[in-house]
């Protein structure tokens, strides 16, 4: 048997033991156990995979990158072209798209990869539907759009389920915890009375990953899943929005957006592909959830160019965005001046570290 067959053998044996346990208070510890058991044997078969297997090839490029997520026949390919431009197959039936295929959206100044990608099916974590391929893809976005049929929402919740199973957490922060490996001493848990699993359960789950010797710090409420995911080490955690398509057929849609917000804390943008409705609002909700910040380079002597910004990641400071300009200018920066919503005055000096907003315009000074 390969390596590849037992590492599979055993997910499958601890998913049986884990689906025939009854939840409850008595289970828990045992069911936090098989999960982190279950990620532990899904880190190595993902590090096994990195080293033979292949994903889209999607070369990041622009500003920020977007990856449209969604099932067959949801109608994401529409969406590219209208967003993008960019001729996608389109067709109304299911898996029209077979590859990744990207497009550029220009908005307010920046430059945003989108891509679409093949739709994701019900049992994509297991391999259906080319899931870990396009999974590999999703992993490089900045942001996901669930383009969801709003007639039929409830796609969105087996998505999210489908993505998690794949370690790709949509619309959820990071969990924050901090660990120091040791060469002794046992594992030392700090915490500054948050709320936590008990100091038994998260010795036993940290040691499913073959640690034995750490201190890990506990900087905010952690649930044991996040400990886990924290320990997995290949799961990642990306904003996401929801694009609610095919409102020209559905009376029903406000009421499905208020309850998809409602339970996923997640911005929803009722659309139409077909009849190009309410594409605008999308393009906004697409730059404010990306979280950028334009910002307007003004010579010394000279007038700011409000048609050529530069695009950074919100609240960059001053060094940041002379780095992204020329790394030998940020090398010799002295000081900028900053005219706009991060300072008091108009042209007010500031210092490198100085961090910056929205259509702030800058000034750098920095030696020849």
């Amino acid at each position: 048997m390969t390596e590849k067959e037992v590492l599979q053998k055993k997910l499958t044996e601890l998913e049986k033991e884990y689906a025939k346990t009854h939840h409850n208070k008595a289970t828990n510890k045992h069911l936090g156990i098989l999960r982190a058991k279950i990620a532990n044997t899904k880190k190595k078969m993902s590090e096994r995979k990195k080293k033979s297997g292949k994903g889209f090839v999607v070369k990041k490029t622009g500003d920020a990158t977007v990856a449209l997520v969604g099932f067959p026949n949801a109608g994401k390919s529409s969406l590219l072209k209208l967003l993008t431009n960019v001729e996608s197959k389109v067709a109304d039936y299911a898996f029209t798209t077979i590859d990744a295929i990207p497009g550029i959206l220009e908005y307010k100044g920046a430059k945003i990869q989108v891509f679409d990608l093949p739709g994701l099916i019900e049992g994509a974590h297991i391999g259906k539907g080319g899931g870990a391929q396009i999974a590999s893809a999703i992993r490089i976005a900045n942001l996901i759009v669930f383009v969801i049929d709003s007639a039929n929402s409830q796609n969105l919740y087996v998505l999210l389920k489908e993505l998690n199973d794949l370690g790709i957490h949509a619309g959820k922060s990071k969990p924050e915890m901090r660990m120091e490996k040791l060469n002794s001493g046992g594992i030392k848990i700090e915490n500054q009375g948050y709320k936590i699993p008990d100091n038994d359960t998260i010795m036993k789950i940290i040691n499913e990953f073959g640690i034995y010797n750490c201190i890990i710090h506990f900087v905010n409420n952690a649930t044991e899943d996040e400990l886990i995911d924290f320990l997995g080490g290949n799961d990642i955690y990306v904003n996401a929005i929801v694009a609610l398509n095919k409102i020209d057929v559905n009376e029903k849609y406000l009421q499905t957006k208020a309850e998809v917000e409602k339970k996923t804390g997640m911005k929803v943008v009722t659309i139409s592909a077909l009849k190009n409705m309410n594409i605008d609002q999308l393009r906004e909700g697409i730059f404010k959830a990306l979280q950028m910040s334009r910002i307007y380079l003004k010579p010394k002597d000279g007038s700011a160019d409000f048609n050529k910004p530069i695009i950074v990641k919100e609240g960059s400071t001053v060094f940041e965005v002379a780095k992204k300009l020329h790394s030998e200018i940020a090398k010799n920066l002295k000081y900028a001046y900053v005219t706009g919503k991060s300072v008091k005055f108009k042209s007010q000096k500031v210092g490198k570290d100085h961090a910056l907003t929205d259509e702030d315009v800058l000034t750098l000074v920095y030696q020849n």
